[in-house]
């Protein structure tokens, strides 16, 4: 009977054992399986909400059009926008209010390796009555490999210039952008291509193959005397693609606040036109010089480019006006924070600057036209920004505008910009 009893027990006391020991092991199992439904919801959160935007850059794009590339997988939506007054001093030009651009980025990162980025801008309210648009600023896949080579396919912002990469209205002190930047290099310029670029921090190139200008006047298409090649603009619509241009960047970012470099554009515009029997190449090249230093309440901003036009001659007769064969512009703008001035410990800021700028669209014509010297403008301007938050800014400036024919209105501008 002992020993019934003393086997009894010891058969109570295994069973127990490994009933406690299988329990622990479920324990274990079910707070492994608890952890990865946590993780899971947690992705979910990510992906389904939309993610605060950073004053980061990618590759020397603006802030909200990098956000994409520090969100997490899935969706991701950005934007930017403007709204601008206008008012000419003693012109018969009447003064505008006018819901610039609004400006949504859609972008979705499939992989941390392959990303969607797309800028869909509505213009003047997309009211096409009132000169309003709805176009697609840029849209393209890049494929990340390291930050030495990335490769970047579809329709491409031309990496020329300060204000092309970086459009969006916290990079730019005055109301509207520089005027270099918009008759000399046609910002907002995006075209169809394929691009070659790094984004290491400190030395950064960009290098590819786009499709060209359209020169001739084809409809609302082709160069005209006042905005030179800007109107030749195709932004991958049905782009005639007959001829092709290059263009390549480099950058320097290695020192704190300083972002500078050099960029470069060639290629033929003619698209197949001839005038007379002659072939039209038009062959446009542009470079620049460009450079943004930020020290404390500081910032220095400054571009040079110089830009000519091959068959300049043939173009002006094919179009009816004198497109300039060489054009050149610059500027150099000086803004300061005076908020500390003001008040110490503050999260606001308020600059105030100082820009000049001077361009010449005619400093060099075909052989037997004549200049506009209307075209060879200068333009100071002086203003102020206030900053309630590092991602709006409200804007108000006056230009003292002249050219060499004395036929410039000076004006007033106000406005407020936002990105998102």
């Amino acid at each position: 009977m002992k020993k019934i009893l003393i086997s009894a027990l010891c058969g109570s006391v295994v069973f127990s054992t490994q009933v406690f020991s299988q329990s622990k092991e479920d324990i274990n199992l079910l707070k492994e399986q608890i952890q990865v439904l946590v993780d899971e919801i947690e992705k979910l959160k990510e992906q389904t909400v939309i993610p605060e935007l950073y004053q980061k850059s990618f590759a020397g794009l603006g802030y909200a059009a990098s956000k994409v590339y520090f969100s997490p997988q899935g969706l991701s939506i950005g934007g930017y926008g403007e709204i601008v007054y206008i008012n000419y001093d003693s012109s018969d030009k009447k003064s505008y209010s006018d819901l610039y651009r609004f400006i949504p980025y859609i972008g979705y990162k499939f992989t941390d390796n392959i990303i969607l980025n797309s800028e869909i801008e509505f213009e003047h309210g997309a009211n096409t009555e009132r000169g309003g648009e709805v176009t697609v600023e840029f849209a393209y896949l890049d494929f990340l490999i390291n930050k030495w080579f990335n490769l970047r396919v579809g329709n491409v912002l031309i990496p020329l210039g300060l204000t092309n990469l970086q459009h969006e209205p916290i990079f730019f002190n005055s109301v509207l952008r520089p005027e270099i930047e918009t008759k000399i290099i046609p910002t907002t310029w995006n075209e169809n291509g394929v691009i070659i670029f790094s984004n290491t921090g400190n030395w950064d190139y960009h290098l590819g193959v786009v499709n060209g200008f359209h020169a001739t006047k084809k409809g609302e298409i082709g160069f005209t005397a006042d905005s030179w090649v800007r109107n030749g603009r195709q932004a991958g619509a049905k782009a005639i693609s007959e001829d092709w241009a290059v263009v390549g960047r480099i950058d320097y970012t290695g020192i704190k606040g300083l972002y500078a470099g050099a960029s470069f554009y060639r290629g033929n515009s003619g698209q197949g036109e001839k005038y007379s029997g002659k072939r039209i190449d038009g062959t446009v090249s542009l470079w620049d010089l460009h450079l943004r230093y930020q020290l404390e309440g500081i910032e220095i901003t400054g571009v040079y480019v110089k830009g000519s036009l091959d068959d300049a001659d043939l173009i002006s007769l094919y179009n009816g006006e004198v497109i300039g064969k060489d054009v050149y512009g610059y500027y150099l703008n000086v803004s300061y924070d005076v908020i500390p001035f003001i008040k110490r410990e503050s999260n606001f800021s308020l600059p105030v600057f100082i820009r000049y700028e001077r361009y010449n669209l005619h400093d060099k014509v075909p052989e037997g036209f004549s200049k506009n010297p209307a075209l060879d403008r200068t333009i100071w301007t002086l203003g102020i920004n206030f900053k309630p938050h590092p991602n709006i800014v409200f804007k108000a400036d006056y230009q003292f505008r002249d050219n060499k024919n004395n036929s410039e209105a000076n004006r007033f501008e106000a406005g407020f910009g936002f990105i998102f």
